[in-house]
């Protein structure tokens, strides 16, 4: 009986945000929220901001956050998952701020294309003007959703690599879907090379 519980309790948090409310509802909900004692009480106010609209940038961070959440490992700043990747997310906590930085390794383009006349033999590879190309297909694609991009330190076919998004757009479906793909899209054109270097 308590493994029953527990399933169904999952699968409620999992449904989390496709409710249908209408927004007397959501007041209501809201006010029976705001009576209860939430001090201490994570899951309760998980639950506000759910129903919250949010008023300030701290809050769209904190319900983004929420939404993408990732728990399964502890980091010092909170982690989420964006389709099977998982980035750590940083910002400072004041209501006045325009981005939000997610952090992840990333693969190397430049490092790779530096070092691929090495592997030039394999028939993995394609020509290095399609590898420019894409880089530059990406920063481009990347800066036309206007997100900024910092690169910090590398190791051989990997860099370490922030993403600052604007706060306004956190909650865009839209916005984040096209993001997930352009990451994507990064990944995948140079997935098949880098399993081959790193098996070789």
């Amino acid at each position: 009986m308590r493994n029953e519980i527990k399933e169904s309790t999952l699968r409620r948090k999992e449904k989390m945000f496709t409710f249908k409310l209408e927004e007397s509802e959501i007041n209501l909900l809201l006010s029976v929220l705001e009576s209860i004692e939430k001090e201490g009480n994570e899951e309760l106010k998980e639950l506000e901001l759910i129903f919250k609209e949010p008023v300030t940038n701290e809050d769209i961070i904190e319900k983004f956050i929420l939404k993408y959440k990732y728990d399964k490992y502890t980091y010092d700043s909170p982690s989420i998952m964006l389709n099977n990747r998982i980035y750590s997310v940083k910002y400072k906590k004041e209501d006045m701020i325009k981005f939000v930085s997610i952090e992840h390794s990333m693969p190397s383009y430049e490092n790779f294309i530096a070092d691929m006349d090495k592997y030039n033999d394999a028939n993995v590879f394609k020509e290095k003007e399609f590898y420019i190309n894409k880089l530059n297909n990406f920063k481009e694609s990347i800066k036309n959703l206007g997100i900024l991009i910092k690169e910090g330190s590398s190791y051989e076919y990997e860099i370490f690599t922030s993403f600052y998004l604007p706060v306004e757009k956190l909650l865009d479906d839209n916005f984040i879907n096209s993001f997930v793909d352009i990451l994507d899209d990064y990944h995948k054109n140079i997935n098949d090379e880098l399993v081959y270097i790193y098996k070789h």
